[in-house]
């Protein structure tokens, strides 16, 4: 399936991978990689790791390792930092709750108690519901509670104190947190600010169900997650027995395997060249969906891609803890980039039950390559299970939706310009399960996750086997995805004519074409790259006369052309297509520099100074809080906490943006319109002055514009 005809039936291919995969082989191993603890480095994630390797081999798949790094928490790969080793071995909270027995109660690297246990009082941190708060805002900042009555509220005449006008009473204590306006991390500041012994919550639970605390490694507190009803059990007593027992002896694994490409003549670039499929490994017992699920797809997927014909390229896999597995791997293992890749994060959820479709996560727009374009026509080619009532249109009963890059997985290290590398990941969102205990089996779809796994599968034997020969086929799907991502900047249907551009500006709807355009061609440049070089202009122009004609549509703009950026002038280039940094990766080898590096075309010109990057390796939020100062970590905090999903998108965003070229608002355009969201000047100028102060960018001078900027390749 990975040879000859592949890419040239990429439809047969999909409905092919659909057959042969093996939904029983996945439910089995969904189920067993359920048994383990799959904390980053620890007894529980060795096993699973020796679990998958054990099955990588049996898949037929060759060069299986199962590799160890040191989990010392100092080590670092570019900034990400080496987890530190923490296996939960029994937790208890006398008479309320236990670990084991409840997967998700103990929170992650929670300090050790004695062997047997330390008995502590029982102290809230907040009033909590039906009884009077002291200073609510202040304490959501962080800062001790206000003065407020003391002894549990009105009618309470035992049980838990409240540490409102003494929070001295902390110390030693189990702070229960059960105040609404008091975030966790606020909560988790004062109970080590004061000493307490460890923390209590179901701020993150709901009925039925604890959610997922992570503590800092190597830190003072232990903490636990409860329902609602144990924490009420927990604030009615007035002390507790607590035991927490670990051990930190287990590295960090990662595993890695190969299917070889078809042999190839010498000096034939598609011998050294790879196409990824990756998964984490990771997260506490169960978490079935995420991301069990995404490990027994690549399995099966796995079996499927070796028992058919093999690819001009190779198809590496690769398993381990999310975000440190990947940096590992790439800057201690890897030989070269992968061409491209697909990320499979949470692929099995039954979409009634969790509430959320498939989600094809494009790759980012100053990386676009021809990865998305082929993975949305993949799943386009899935077998329908029925069609209309006349017979005319497939139908089905699961959803699907693509969607911008945010990068809260493995594939954000893939994407950044040091690494260079267009990927797609596959998931599900939203959740209602996610990161918590009820992630359990009941709640995959293992028809779900066949669908998952073959879009992975087929877009993977595409990837390896095309060629030249293929080029028609490749360029017509480029070429119908990028006629869809230009239409898309066209008014919405049933919009009223005063609101046909969302509010915006007529050149705020122009610059979003001229952006949209330049990422279509990027479509159109990847297939070049997979085919060895550029071919018949014709499809480049098509589309460009088709940006030209929806510029001339938009509601107040003249009907003249879109310009694109530079690689519309038909040069040939890497996967992405555009420019070479002078930036180099472990070895000393050069990364591609994505298409969109500069002021776009028609773009206002900058006034300001552009931002050139500093950081060393893929760019990584966690980092850049361990580098900011305490007032660049707040920030940072504050945004996250008030909207994490959309602060981290724009925060990547933003990060991706930075060329050298850019100044802070071309910045922000660059971000609003790949991230699709809108971004503030205070967001921007906040984000980028953290960026600036904590040594990870740099400002230079206007005449110094350009010099982060790449030579043509």
């Amino acid at each position: 399936m990975t040879g000859p005809g592949a890419a040239e039936d990429v439809g047969g291919t999909a409905g092919l991978a659909h057959a042969r995969f093996d939904v029983g082989a996945a439910e089995r191993d969904v189920t067993e990689l359920c048994r383990f603890d799959r904390y980053q480095a620890s007894d529980g994630i060795m096993a699973a790791a020796a679990y998958v390797a054990e099955r990588a081999e049996r898949a037929g798949l060759s060069d299986v390792r199962l590799l160890e790094f040191p989990a010392d928490g100092g080590r670092h790969w570019w900034t990400f930092r080496a987890p530190s080793s923490w296996t939960p071995v029994h937790a208890e909270l006398a008479g309320v709750t236990a670990y084991p027995d409840r997967p998700f109660a103990l929170a992650a690297y929670s300090a050790p108690t004695g062997p047997d246990g330390v008995e502590a009082p029982v102290v809230r941190l907040g009033a909590g519901p039906g009884t009077t708060r002291g200073a609510a805002p202040e304490s959501a900042r962080g800062t001790a509670p206000g003065p407020a009555p003391g002894a549990g509220g009105p009618g309470r005449t035992r049980g838990a104190v409240t540490a409102h006008d003494d929070p001295e009473r902390l110390r030693g204590a189990i702070a229960v947190h059960d105040d609404p306006d008091l975030p966790l991390p606020a909560a988790l500041d004062l109970a080590a600010r004061y000493g307490a012994l460890g923390l209590a919550t179901d701020r993150v639970s709901g009925p039925g169900r604890t959610g997922r605390i992570e503590l800092r490694a190597g830190g003072p507190l232990l903490a636990f997650s409860l329902t609602p009803g144990q924490l009420a059990d927990l604030v009615g007593r007035d002390r507790v027995r607590v035991t927490v027992r670990t051990h930190g002896a287990a590295p960090m694994p990662v595993v890695t395997a190969l299917l070889p490409g078809e042999p190839r003549e010498p000096g034939d670039p598609a011998a050294a060249e790879e196409v990824l499929l990756s998964a984490h490994l990771c997260h506490p017992r169960p978490s079935a969906n995420d991301n069990a699920s995404g490990v027994a797809a690549l399995l099966g997927a796995a079996a499927v891609l070796a028992g058919a014909r093999r690819g001009r390229r190779a198809v590496r896999f690769v398993w381990g803890p999310e975000f440190t597995g990947m940096a590992a791997y790439l800057h201690d293992v890897a030989p070269a980039p992968p061409v491209a890749a697909v990320n499979v994060d949470m692929a099995g959820q039954d979409q009634r039950l969790c509430g959320g479709p498939l989600i094809v996560e494009r790759s980012p727009d100053h990386l676009p390559g021809f990865v998305n374009a082929l993975a949305e026509y993949v799943v386009g080619a899935l077998p329908q299970a029925g069609r209309s009532y006349s017979g005319a249109v497939a139908c089905d009963t699961w959803a699907w939706r693509a969607t911008p890059f945010v990068g809260a997985s493995d594939h954000s290290l893939l994407v950044d310009r040091s690494v260079g590398c267009p990927t797609v990941t596959l998931g599900h969102w939203p959740d209602r399960f996610n990161h918590s205990s009820a992630d359990t089996l009941d709640k995959v779809d293992f028809q779900e996750l066949r669908r998952t796994a073959t879009i992975a599968c087929a877009t993977a034997a595409v990837l390896a086997a095309a060629g030249e020969e293929d080029r028609g086929e490749l360029e017509r799907i480029a070429t119908r995805w990028a006629a869809a991502r230009l239409l898309e900047c066209l008014p919405a249907p049933g919009a009223p004519p005063a609101d046909r551009t969302a509010g915006r500006t007529a050149d705020r709807a122009r610059g979003l074409l001229r952006h949209r355009t330049a990422v279509a061609l990027g479509a159109l440049d990847g297939v070049d790259r997979l085919c060895g070089g550029p071919g018949d202009p014709g499809p480049r122009r098509w589309v460009e006369g088709l940006s030209a004609h929806v510029a001339g549509l938009l509601p107040g703009t003249r009907s003249e052309p879109a310009p694109a950026g530079p690689e519309s002038r038909g040069r040939a280039g890497p996967e992405s297509r555009g420019r070479v940094r002078p930036e180099t990766a472990p070895g000393g080898r050069a990364r591609p520099e994505p298409w969109a590096s500069g002021a776009e075309p028609g773009a206002p010109e900058p006034v300001g100074p552009p931002l050139r990057r500093t950081w060393e390796g893929p760019f990584n939020l966690r980092g850049l809080a361990e580098a900011a100062s305490p007032a660049g970590r707040d920030w940072i905090d504050g945004r996250l906490a008030a909207d994490r999903s959309r602060a981290y998108a724009l925060m990547l965003a933003l990060a991706h943006g930075v060329d050298g070229t850019r100044d802070r608002a071309e910045l922000a355009r660059y971000a609003e319109y790949a991230a699709e969201l809108p971004v503030g000047t205070d967001f921007t100028d906040g984000f980028l002055s953290v960026l600036v102060e904590a040594g990870w960018a740099e400002e230079t001078t206007t005449a110094e514009r350009g010099a982060d900027a790449q030579a043509p390749a």
